[in-house]
């Protein structure tokens, strides 16, 4: 014969308190002292108690789920960011539902409106590449539904957001080419109306400036999204009369089409020119020569905009009547071989 399912009543009973105390307690309730919590937690796992959070979700209007959206689920610094968001939202009782935009505007809007539907407690995004209008953002603002932005976020939006210091970083790395007595530096970026790019490249911009070095616009090359783009435009660089000596990229898999065409060339790296990605991946350790890049913190990233997202809804304040915050994260230089002659 099946056993009875035990209820938050027969726990409020064993204690001699109330139904809603035992709720607060397990929900960890700033009104519920820590000496009752741990009372009440102890007695509920002595009876085998869990939560019906389907009865709690129909009673609140709300479920326990927070909506998170992503460029590409696939990319390493992503799924990196889920699993700090994760690592925060677990333990508080929230399940996350993850949509993927594959860095197509009208999949964000759509994924958005999805989110809205499933009355998720927040929504957490990093926007696709092709997204220039936020009217959808606009939308959740303006029903009341606490938006967090993290790494690729809009500056039109007055929302929480927790990003790279792009711009310090890359002013960084400049410095390291600088004084390594690279003097002639190119950059090769991604689409600069994305957050991140922008601020990379007005860094290497204003470190060139702070070392008085020339700044060459036909040395700036603006959305580049793949290896191949890379090699070519590498080509040409050292095709032509004037020629850098480093290259700056805002993505190792950009660096990496660099020293590839530059091997092709037999020009030699770090002796001829210097170059830096930016991402630390994986096989930034075992290129040759090994690529000096910029070690970003995506679970400190996630864990940051996690915490935001449940103060917003903790709080339970109108979202829209509320100063706003954004949280830097400070990456890390990593020099390797291709930029240390």
């Amino acid at each position: 014969m099946a056993q009875p399912k035990i209820t938050i009543v027969d726990v409020a009973k064993k204690l001699n308190v109330s139904t809603s105390t035992v709720s607060r307690a397990l929900n960890d309730h700033h009104s519920i002292s820590e000496k009752t919590k741990q009372k009440v937690r102890k007695v509920a796992e002595e009876l085998n108690y869990s939560p019906n959070n389907v009865a709690a979700s129909l009673r609140s209007g709300k479920v326990n789920s927070i909506g998170v959206i992503l460029p590409k689920i696939n990319s390493t610094f992503m799924s990196n960011c889920i699993f700090g968001i994760e690592s925060v939202t677990y333990p508080a009782g929230f399940n996350l539902i993850i949509c993927q935009s594959n860095e197509n505007y009208e999949k964000e809007v759509l994924n958005v409106k999805a989110l809205i539907d499933s009355q998720v407690s927040g929504i957490m995004l990093s926007l696709s590449n092709e997204t220039i209008k936020t009217n959808h953002l606009k939308n959740v603002i303006d029903k009341g539904i606490p938006l967090v932005m993290f790494d690729r976020i809009s500056e039109i939006l007055d929302v929480d957001s927790v990003v790279n210091d792009d711009f310090k970083i890359t002013m960084d790395a400049i410095e390291h080419l600088y004084k390594k007595g690279y003097k002639n530096m190119a950059i090769i970026s991604g689409p600069t109306h994305i957050y991140v790019y922008k601020n990379r490249l007005q860094g290497y911009l204003e470190a060139l400036k702070t070392f008085q070095l020339k700044i060459n616009d036909d040395w700036i090359f603006e959305g580049i999204q793949t290896k191949q783009g890379a090699q070519r435009i590498t080509e040409t660089l050292f095709k032509g009369k004037a020629k850098p000596d480093a290259i700056f990229c805002t993505g190792d898999t950009l660096a990496l089409g660099v020293m590839q065409a530059l091997k092709k060339m037999n020009i030699k790296v770090p002796e001829d020119v210097g170059v830096i990605g930016y991402a630390n991946d994986t096989f930034a350790e075992i290129t040759q020569p090994t690529l000096t890049s910029i070690e970003q913190y995506p679970q400190d990233i996630g864990a940051n905009a996690a915490s935001i997202m449940l103060d917003l809804i903790e709080n339970k304040k109108p979202f829209n009547n509320k100063a706003h915050k954004k949280i830097y994260i400070k990456p890390n230089l990593i020099i390797r071989e291709s930029s240390n002659r």
